[in-house]
């Protein structure tokens, strides 16, 4: 098996990783080439509540993951399959002296003897760079200003740290870079990162071969957001358009990656103009979880890198029905077939776990020998309580109030059986077999027995929290399989 490297540029970078731990601890698999994925965030706002957030959330996953197996699971899948493995980096790639620092101090704009008269050095870059440019911090990011990112990612002095992460690069590991394309720090770590990659043996590192032959694949984010009007802002969304579409030229001719995913939606909200910092965090949307299946997608793909023809794939996502706000029902078969049941599964667990399981700690699977001893106050059971929070009542519940809204569950319902809370996917009526037989049941005690049943196989070579999970878990898709044959 084989690793994945992700890198997410900017603060949609951060965003789409968020999407994906998501979707991973959902159960979405990377299929049967990829086992573990190696995901860092390159942005110098080191303070970006995006980047914060997504770090956190990707260390609670790692918490979790530690603790389970899945060798001796039945199917040997399950929520948190795949590995999340951040090479010591602590999920961010360290940018050399940007802190503290103004762009005018980075480029030594004032190095140049004046004698009196305009040197023509500050002149030239005077023409290249505002003085609004020249005065910007750049531990706050470039300010949707292409032209600064470019010069600072492409600095020789912040590759070091990249070559330190790529030390255990191995053939056939494969590299992703996720990116927005109208800001400052995505459209132009882009296309430097990935020259990088392919200029690789020129770098002191003793597997450049394999990483300058490797696969790449890349999301270019398009606009999907705007910000309100704000004069004190660097930041300007009329510049958007012209951004995309200066990038996308020159995006012509100087790449060399083998699959490229575009991803794009009209603008439907305005966010606050926020420069950067803690106060960067922008409600989790539906064009980043749908970049986040592009990762999937490639990871799942059989493309191979060819060096001779430099063929590059291009690929972009769309929806079964226009629709405002989506269901699950509105995505392409193909979209759901790898997602859909993963997503409901882990919506019904984690209501599950947050309302229910505490009533069913003296249930006969809890008096198994595999759970002897246990505590529910275990890290292990707080860190997935965690979890499940920031998936129900943090990223969903972002994506469902955001626009494009995208409602696959009715998470304001009072409703007492979660499967009723599934929208545009009805359950089917119990036959009058399930009935007579009491199978019929609704909610939490459909999985209640279920979990029962499942509890009373032989299931060996699990410890508690395997155990635990893969009876809950196997419960609960059987119970969805029975009502929705999914």
């Amino acid at each position: 098996m084989s690793k994945l490297y992700i890198f997410g540029i900017g603060g949609t970078g951060a965003r789409v990783l968020r999407s994906l731990t998501m979707l991973m601890a959902s159960g979405v698999s990377l299929g049967d080439k990829i086992d573990t994925v190696v995901p860092v965030i390159i942005d110098p706002d080191s303070s970006n509540g995006d980047l914060t957030r997504t770090v956190s959330l990707m260390q609670l996953y790692q918490k979790i993951r530690a603790q389970l197996s899945f060798d001796n699971r039945p199917g040997k899948e399950g929520y948190f399959k795949v590995q999340i493995d951040d090479m010591g980096t602590n999920f961010r790639l360290h940018l050399n002296n940007v802190a503290n620092m103004k762009f005018a101090d980075y480029i030594a704009y004032n190095r140049f003897p004046s004698e009196g008269k305009a040197d023509s050095n500050q002149a030239l870059l005077s023409l290249l760079f505002s003085d609004s440019n020249l005065a910007c911090p750049l531990d706050v990011g470039f300010k949707g200003n292409p032209n600064m990112g470019s010069i600072v990612l492409n600095d020789p002095k912040n590759t070091a740290s990249l070559i330190d992460l790529l030390q255990h690069f191995q053939t056939d590991d494969r590299l992703f870079v996720v990116s927005s394309i109208f800001g400052g720090t995505g459209a132009a770590g882009f296309p430097l990162l990935q020259k990088t990659f392919r200029e690789a043996e020129s770098l002191d590192i003793p597997n450049s071969a394999a990483i300058a032959n490797a696969s790449i694949g890349a999301v270019t984010v398009l606009p999907y957001f705007g910000l309100k009007e704000d004069k004190q802002s660097q930041i300007n969304m009329e510049t958007f358009i012209s951004k995309t579409k200066a990038a996308l030229k020159y995006y012509i001719g100087n790449l060399d990656v083998d699959a490229l995913y575009y991803i794009c939606d009209s603008i439907k909200n305005r966010y606050k103009n926020v420069e950067g910092s803690t106060e960067q965090k922008n409600q989790a949307h539906f064009v980043e979880m749908a970049a986040a299946l592009g990762i999937v997608d490639f990871a799942r793909s059989d493309i191979r890198h060819d060096k001779v023809s430099h063929h590059t794939s291009f690929r972009e996502f769309s929806v079964r029905n226009d629709q405002n706000p989506l269901s699950l029902n509105d995505l392409a078969t193909s979209t759901f077939s790898v997602m859909g049941r993963q997503m409901i599964s882990f919506y019904v667990f984690s209501r599950f776990y947050l309302e229910h399981f505490h009533l069913t700690r003296d249930y006969a699977w809890a008096k198994t020998p595999q759970m002897k001893g246990v505590s529910y106050s275990d890290a292990f059971f707080v860190d997935l309580g965690q979890m499940c929070a920031a998936y129900k009542d943090e990223w969903l519940k972002e994506m469902s109030d955001n626009q494009r809204c995208f409602q696959p569950f009715d998470l304001y319902s009072n409703d007492d059986d979660v499967f009723e809370t599934i929208m545009q996917v009805a359950p089917r009526k119990s036959s009058r077999l399930e009935r007579l037989f009491g199978k019929n049941l609704k909610g939490y005690p459909a999985i209640d027995s279920e979990v029962s049943d499942v509890s009373m196989k032989k299931l060996r070579g699990l410890d508690a929290y395997n155990y635990f999970m893969t009876i809950h878990e196997q419960a609960i898709n059987n119970v969805i399989k029975k009502k929705y044959n999914i």
